[in-house]
């Protein structure tokens, strides 16, 4: 018979090796049966073969955090490759996504209620496809459930490092309204949130129940020159180097310098003759250094730690009850998400080669930009390449305007001994994606040949010169709408079929049918390459899913249960899937159980992997081709676990896991692509030991890659396809200890830990070189430098007693080697040092591992080695009168500041590590709620 309850977690609290103590409004009805993440099978006993983390609503209110994203990525298995909200300098500007073991955004799955959600605009490094965490409504939720295990055999693709459910509210009777505000300790960074719930009905009285629950926040942006050496391109203090950009200040007249000129020139030799170089930069006169005469301009002043956002959240559901075996529901939601970052001041050059289509029919980028003789402002009296930084079209901005609509109708209940839920859903992902301060190259230049586009001005807060419709013409919004959906029809159904020694014996089927489309027009402009500094991503597909799935639980003896599932996918652009998962529980007494879980998962080919492509820029362009081919990557996972509950209210968990994925799907690569010894600058014929490659087209070393030269003989762009080729291997520990004290009538005090362990992260290229990133900066091209912390760790301790909970946390980043991976070529010279084999330099010997980051001095600094991260949260709650609670908050309650990482001003010109020492970097944050209760 189908039973409506309040689903109940203390069983799972007590061994399901992950979740969190739950309060004692969830104590266990013995006679329940619930449905956990990762099986499709009610039971009474919560306790699966698979480890499941499982955070409660109260749970969530007490971390003092207001996002559904800051919340998921303070779990311990997110590791490499996550995306925080504070990187706004990547493709996928503007969201946020977890990434379970390190595996990618694109290889954990997201579900709310069970079911699939679409995905944001905009992809990952233009590839991996994602759902935008910030587009989940944290006042709706009521609980989430992380499973720390592959699960493809139930859900289907993604679900490869993991899977995180959302559970939002089934029903809620009454009315509450409620308001927060927060910020630093600095006075900025604040953040108003405002919430409420409303709902009426009682299903067993009334036959039906309807609520709704909206909410809307502010978080306001800081800026990273209030945060001390994060907003300082001059880090001589810290040991490290000036990277102020800087030239001799000249007035562009007369070329002698002047204290009246807001503008720094140099020029390249020779000085007469055309074509020579000269560098204009914006330069106030406070930042002239007396003695050099450099202008010590700092790009870092227009950088933010923290980006402004704006959420605005509808959630509602409507429940009928048909009959006492029959319910039908309907669920709608509208999430928005704006947010709006600033980026630096840009240029008007680059380089690269780009195809929007065909490589045999290419692009070619501009040349270096002409500062013609007859332009006013040249003062040479013939034609110089200009290298410009435009201070009056202001900075490279970013606002994404995300929008996701979400509808569900369903029907479940129980009929002749089986219990089904079968729904229809539809979900709609559109983003306004606004540029802003990029330059049109060919524009600009043809403003400065009819001279149009002037450049001096007598300060720096003067008016530009040049007429606002030249530089609206030269700088335009650029405005591309993304869209995503996914619509589904599912059914599962599950009974007992009969009784074992150990409990009834359960059985789960289901099916789906799924439409999956992705439509990512490219950023104006982008397409054609005419956009400074800009790179281009652009993918449109669609395809359809069918799948169908069983799953069987057998508790076979008292101290025995196995669980064994398998999926069927057909996919209409690649092909079918069949994936499996076997697990097993075993009680060896009381106080000790065994578990662990075999599983298989495969991730399909994203939009861009099979249809699209993508450009971005290093030191050259690099694009990455669609490749129809494409077969999807494959994994096999495995746990395994104890579960020990050796006295009274005390529990502790140890698990092991291990993944290994294969045809992995990687981007263009010049590691591979680019053949041994190819001439790369300087290639245009004037040294004898380098050949003339002005202009050139050269075959790379795999097929169907190119390299193309620029005009000065200079590597512009490497070109490839996506394709199968690398392999990951991951293992490590998860460690859970909980204990819980009555103090009678003192109270009652709670204690939890959560530690993760990455023991390898060992990848495979598409050359057969292995590396090891466990405990390092890399893999590069997935965590955009943040790296892979081998260590991370929570420690809550919370305190009850009549109308006070007092909550105090402990998190913890372990430290970082500042490397990119190791197995560099490296010799042990036997004498304490050791000699880079690439570079022939020796140091010490730090390990198998070839450090690249120097001091001053030109030592290695800081032993290599980023430090460890930790910081201390603390909550209050009063709950006032029945009706009112007040809460209060105080993250990094001892301000701990983020430590400098100088691996990252080499790669990404930021001086810290957004994936995980945010928090030093926002500083102390102090929050104060209420709520009250109708």
């Amino acid at each position: 018979m189908f039973r409506r309850s309040s689903i109940s977690l203390a069983a799972a609290l007590a061994v399901g090796g992950f979740a969190v103590v739950a309060p004692d409004a969830w104590a266990q009805d013995s006679g329940q049966r619930v449905e956990v993440t990762g099986s499709r099978i009610k039971r009474a006993d919560t306790e699966t073969a698979a480890p499941v983390q499982i955070m409660t609503r109260e749970d969530i209110e007490r971390t003092g955090k207001t996002s559904i994203q800051d919340v998921l990525r303070s779990i311990t298995a997110d590791s490499t490759g996550s995306i925080p909200t504070s990187f706004t300098n990547g493709f996928a500007s503007g969201s946020a996504a977890v990434s379970l073991r390190g595996l990618g955004v694109n290889s954990t799955l997201v579900l709310v209620n069970g079911r699939r959600m679409s995905t944001y605009g905009l992809a990952d490094d233009g590839t991996r496809n994602f759902v935008d965490l910030n587009s989940l409504p944290l006042e709706a939720v009521e609980r989430i459930e992380v499973l720390k295990d592959g699960a493809s055999a139930i859900y289907g693709a993604d679900a490869v490092g993991g899977v995180v459910n959302v559970i939002l509210r089934k029903n809620y009777t009454g009315a509450s309204i409620g308001a927060s505000y927060g910020q630093t300790g600095k006075s900025d960074g604040q953040t108003t949130r405002v919430f409420g719930a409303g709902g009426f009905g009682n299903l067993d009285s009334d036959k039906y129940n309807v609520f709704f629950t909206a909410e809307a926040s502010k978080q306001k942006n800081i800026w990273s020159k209030d945060r001390g050496f994060i907003g300082q391109s001059d880090l001589r203090s810290l040991g490290y180097f000036d990277t102020t950009l800087g030239a001799p200040r000249l007035y562009l007249d007369s070329l002698t310098p002047t204290a009246n000129s807001p503008y720094a020139v140099t020029r390249t030799p020779p000085l007469p003759g055309s074509g020579a170089r000269v560098n204009i930069i914006p330069c106030d006169a406070s930042l002239v250094d007396p003695t050099t005469g450099v202008c010590r301009y700092n790009g870092l002043d227009e950088t933010e730690v923290q980006p402004e956002i704006t959420r605005f959240n509808l959630f509602g559901r409507g429940t009928l009850q048909i009959s006492s075996t029959m319910q039908a529901y309907a669920e709608l939601g509208y999430f928005n998400t704006v947010t709006k970052s600033n980026g630096t001041l840009g240029a008007n050059n680059d380089s690269g080669v780009f195809f929007p289509g065909d490589l045999n029919n290419p692009l070619v980028t501009h040349t270096a930009m002409i500062l013609p003789a007859a332009h006013p402002d040249n003062t040479f009296g013939v034609d110089r390449v200009l290298y410009y930084r435009p201070y009056e079209l202001g900075g490279r901005d970013q606002k994404t305007d995300n929008k996701v609509f979400r509808s569900l109708l369903g029907l479940q209940g129980s009929v002749a001994g089986w219990d089904y839920d079968a729904g229809l859903l539809y979900v709609k992902s559109k983003l306004t994606n606004t540029n802003t301060g990029f330059i049109i190259w060919d524009r600009m230049q043809a403003a400065l040949n009819n001279g149009t586009y002037l450049i001096n001005r007598p300060s720096l807060t003067s008016p530009s010169l040049t007429s606002a419709a030249v530089l609206a013409d030269v700088s335009p919004a650029l405005v591309n709408k993304p869209t995503s959906s996914v619509a589904s029809i599912d059914a599962k159904v599950s009974r007992e079929l009969m009784s074992l020694q150990g409990g009834p014996l359960g059985l789960a089927l289901g099916a789906e049918a799924r439409w999956e489309k992705a439509d990512t027009p490219p950023v104006p402009f982008t397409d054609t390459a005419s956009v400074v500094g800009l790179g281009y991503s652009a993918f449109n597909m669609s395809r359809n899913v069918q799948a169908l799935y069983g799953e069987l639980n057998a508790p076979v003896t008292k101290w025995l249960e196995l669980n064994a599932a398998l999926r069927y996918d057909h996919y209409s652009d690649f092909g079918n899937s069949t994936t499996p998962k076997l697990g097993f529980k075993a009680r060896a007494m009381d106080q000790l159980s065994f578990r662990g879980t075999y599983a298989e998962a495969f991730r399909a080919p994203g939009p861009a992997e099979v249809g699209g492509s993508s450009f971005g820029f290093t030191s050259y362009g690099i694009l990455s081709q669609g490749n129809p081919n494409i077969q999807p990557e494959k994994a096999k996972s495995y746990t395994l676990g104890v579960i020990a509950e050796p006295v009274r209210d005390f529990s502790a968990t140890l698990d092991w896991w291990r993944i290994d994925r294969k045809n992995e799907i990687v981007q263009a690569d010049p590691n591979s692509i680019i053949p041994a010894g190819q001439c790369v600058s300087g290639c245009d014929g004037s040294d004898a030991s380098h050949p003339n490659l002005v202009s050139a087209k050269v075959p790379g070393a795999l097929p169907n890659t190119f390299l193309y030269y620029d005009v000065d003989g200079t590597l512009a762009t490497v070109t490839g396809f996506y394709r199968n080729a690398a392999k990951t291997k991951t293992d490590g520990v998860d460690l859970e200890m909980r204990y819980r004290m009555n103090l009678g009538d003192g109270g009652k005090l709670t204690g939890q830990l959560f530690w993760t362990h990455v023991r390898k992260y060992e990848r495979t290229d598409a050359d057969g070189n292995t590396f090891e990133y466990a405990g390092t900066h890399g893999p590069l091209v997935q965590s955009s430098g943040t790296g892979a912390p081998k260590d991370r760790a929570t420690f809550a301790l919370t305190f009850e007693r009549g109308p006070w909970t007092g909550s105090v946390a402990v998190n913890y980043v372990g430290p970082i080697k500042m490397i990119d991976h190791q197995g560099e070529v490296t010799e042990s010279n036997g004498d304490g040092t050791m000699t880079n084999g690439n570079t022939g330099i020796t140091y010490p010997d730090i390990g198998q591992y070839a450090c690249g980051v120097f001091d001053t001095t030109g030592a290695i600094y800081n032993g290599c080695k980023l430090p460890s991260f930790t910081t201390w949260d603390v909550f209050g709650k009063w709950s006032a009168t029945k009706n009112w609670d007040v809460t209060f908050s105080i993250q990094n309650l001892f301000d701990r500041k983020a430590p400098f990482d100088p691996y990252l001003p080499l790669t990404y010109g930021i001086n810290y590590n957004q994936a995980w020492h945010q928090a030093g970097a926002v500083g102390r944050f102090f929050t104060l709620g209420a709520r009250y209760k109708f």
